[in-house]
């Protein structure tokens, strides 16, 4: 999405819609982080999570989803995620961001109550198996097929074709 795009949403986004009152709700309860639109769903450390603004003509764009991948990012941040070494890192941060998530939520009853939000799990699950077959793919070794393993260095062993 361009960033002109990207501005034309928000501008076509209602000051009174879930999307806007979420932002400004998270924005008040969080003042230690910046919440700016993006291209896609990211926190950047230390304190700035991008957001990718709801589109009124996308049907697929639910309110519920936008909240729980916000919730996500706002999860990284207060959980001090800065970045990963080993790529099984990756999946661990990933866990413990979409758990930070489902803790803001039940610590803040309001917002499940004002927004008739709840924490799907199912959605999480879904966001979690990008991860997994990501790591599935890399891990995979190209020449015979079985699990590579990653040194402390980054580099990745075939325990087949590398060790023998």
């Amino acid at each position: 999405m361009s960033q002109a795009n990207s501005s034309n949403q928000i501008k076509n986004q209602s000051p009174n819609s879930p999307f806007s009152n979420f932002l400004a709700d998270l924005k008040s309860l969080y003042p230690n982080f910046r919440f700016q639109p993006g291209p896609r769903f990211l926190f950047r450390p230390p304190n700035t999570i991008f957001y990718e603004p709801s589109n009124p003509n996308d049907t697929n764009n639910s309110f519920q989803d936008f909240a729980l991948q916000l919730l996500h990012e706002l999860g990284h941040a207060v959980s001090g995620h800065r970045n990963f070494q080993l790529s099984i890192d990756r999946i661990k941060i990933e866990t413990e961001a979409w758990h930070a998530a489902q803790t803001i939520l039940e610590n803040h009853p309001n917002l499940q109550t004002k927004y008739h939000l709840f924490f799907n799990q199912d959605f999480t699950e879904a966001h979690l198996d990008t991860y997994r077959r990501w790591l599935h793919q890399k891990t995979t070794c190209k020449k015979c097929g079985l699990t590579m393993f990653q040194d402390k260095n980054q580099t990745w062993y075939c325990p087949h074709c590398d060790l023998i």
